[in-house]
């Protein structure tokens, strides 16, 4: 079953109040990371120091961004879910979108997209279908017509403008989940593309790559990466989480990776259908590039193996190849993965590397210098040794809604990633709390036990204005708590003054601090505060004025973060 990260009752790639703050910090700093392994004319227009929203408003159900950075000219490509695939598009290095809808007549897709920059386009002069000059762009996404639960890949030779879509790129009887996607481009003609789709089962879940030699206009057979590997299928069987799927910039070579637990606790503990496992190895298969047919062929091999008491689940485990910067050259392979090797409850970023085809793999070194929690890590890497991550993290070692736990953003690099002990420059890239609760990594069983995790967004008006309040202010919030004192459950709504905000006669001001929502007439601006603490100015300028509060469920800005 999918394996997902879940904010809140939705699931990671899935609830629609977490995106927005995803799609717009995270694609901004996923970009940035892109840049810096970019052209130097591409990194003058890198975006330190500012956050913008890239979906829009009127989409609440935003969900699974995926971002890629064309290198030669520093375009920035974002990709989310909302009810079907969708795609934007900036020229000025993240700070304004554009919206480029695929158009698929068989209408939306189930979603978990994955974006990708391909070859040089296949035209001389500009026709209704494409610029020169510019390159394909790949999205991938789950299918929903005209086959339910296949992959599908749209492309575009006009920079988003319009899309070829191919329905069914890659089919399978056993239905597919988690596609993710690697393009080996041409230096000449994106039709000459090699395209690599990676995905799991839902049945046996086993490891399947198709390729394309043709830019992604037809496909051969899907290979089972476990059917010629009989150690990595006998630990692997029944339960898998696909990680990601890379391609060598100079050899065309082509590396996939997923974390599984072992056959005792794979089988013994419900596959894929329980999600309970402690799923301690991690493994990574290698093929040259496909073959004409679009067949490829697999040699797999262990990255780690922590033991049966750890667990990399707090998903995903990533993947990079650097750039030997030589033709034929291979480069180096980096897996990236949360663990909790220190203690029970210390999951911390561990690192790992490879200079021989993913043969053998460096004893893993933790990335993070903080102490806390530190959940789904993600990387890119550039010329050799230099690897960017960003992961959440939060200070709570158990993290909950009940302990309203913050979230945060870090972003850290390294540039000599092959030595035995790399060095990590580690610094925050997020300007405040993203995330308040608890995260839930067990997929959609978030959303049958009812999730772990509330996302906040909190804002404040004064009245007759449209500006937020100058100062940062703090709001304690607690979720399914009563407000104020006044017993009265989430759902209920307070309005009036002073004497009755926070809890009427029998609550004073000050103990209204437990509201998600707050809302001034019809104008309701929605900020996201740099910091919980305890409350203090905030209920001074709220009570002068007559507020209604609400507990409204999950809201995401309309406006930049104060």
């Amino acid at each position: 079953m999918r394996r997902w990260m879940v904010l809140s009752s939705g699931i990671f790639n899935i609830h629609p109040h977490w995106i927005h703050f995803r799609v717009a910090v995270w694609g901004a700093l996923l970009s940035l990371t892109s840049l810096l392994l970019a052209t130097p004319s591409a990194r003058t227009q890198d975006i330190i120091g500012f956050t913008r929203q890239v979906s829009p408003s009127s989409q609440t159900n935003a969900t699974e961004p995926s971002v890629a950075v064309d290198r030669s000219d520093g375009t920035v490509y974002v990709a989310w879910q909302a009810s079907g695939s969708h795609v934007a598009r900036s020229d000025d290095g993240g700070r304004t979108f554009m919206q480029e809808p695929e158009n698929d007549p068989f209408g939306s897709d189930v979603g978990d997209v994955h974006i990708r920059i391909g070859g040089a386009t296949p035209c001389s002069m500009q026709n209704s279908s494409c610029t020169p000059g510019a390159h394909r762009v790949y999205v991938s996404a789950i299918e929903q017509l005209p086959l339910p639960l296949q992959v599908k890949l749209a492309y575009s030779d006009d920079r988003g403008a319009t899309w070829t879509i191919n329905d069914i790129a890659a089919v399978s009887p056993s239905f597919v989940d988690r596609p993710w996607i690697a393009v080996f481009p041409s230096k000449t003609n994106a039709d000459h593309d090699q395209v690599y789709v990676s995905y799991h089962d839902f049945t046996v879940s086993q490891i399947w790559v198709a390729a394309s030699n043709d830019g992604g206009k037809t496909f051969g057979t899907s290979v089972d990466v476990l059917g010629t590997n009989g150690i990595a299928f006998a630990n692997s069987f029944c339960n898998t989480v696909p990680s990601d799927i890379e391609v060598d910039p100079e050899t065309g070579e082509v590396y996939v990776q997923w974390i599984t637990a072992d056959p005792v606790m794979n089988v013994g503990q419900g596959c894929n259908i329980s999600q309970i496992q402690n799923f301690h190895q991690v493994w990574v298969a290698h093929s040259p590039p496909a073959t004409p047919a679009g067949l490829t062929v697999w040699d797999a091999h262990m990255v780690f193996d922590g033991g049966p008491s750890t667990n990399t689940d707090k998903i995903f485990a990533t993947l990079a190849v650097d750039d030997s910067g030589t033709p034929g050259v291979g480069g180096n392979i980096y897996s990236v993965f949360p663990d909790n090797l220190v203690a029970a409850d210390h999951f911390d970023i561990w690192f790992s590397h490879s200079s021989d085809k993913a043969k053998m793999w460096s004893t893993p070194v933790q990335v993070n210098s903080d102490k806390g929690t530190h959940y789904f890590p993600w990387i890119a890497a550039g010329s050799t040794g230099r690897v960017d991550f960003i992961w959440l993290n939060s200070p709570d070692l158990t993290p909950s809604d009940a302990a309203l736990s913050p979230w945060f953003v870090t972003f850290a690099q390294t540039i000599n990633g092959t030595s035995a002990t790399p060095k990590f420059n580690q610094t925050s890239a997020s300007s405040g709390i993203m995330h308040v609760g608890g995260i839930c990594t067990n997929g959609i069983f978030c959303t049958v036990s009812g999730g772990s995790g509330r996302k906040r967004r909190l804002g404040l008006d004064r009245p007759g204005d449209r500006a937020p309040w100058p100062h940062p202010y703090h709001l304690r919030v607690r979720q399914g708590a009563a407000i104020g004192d006044c017993g009265r459950q989430p759902g209920a709504e307070l309005q009036g003054t002073r004497r009755t905000l926070g809890g009427g006669p029998r609550g004073p001001c000050h103990h209204f601090n437990r509201a998600h929502r707050v809302k001034h007439g019809s104008a309701s601006r929605f900020y996201a505060f740099p910091a919980l603490g305890q409350v203090g100015p905030f209920h001074r300028h709220i009570c002068q004025n007559t507020w209604r509060v609400t507990h409204h469920g999950d809201k995401t800005p309309s406006a930049p973060a104060c």
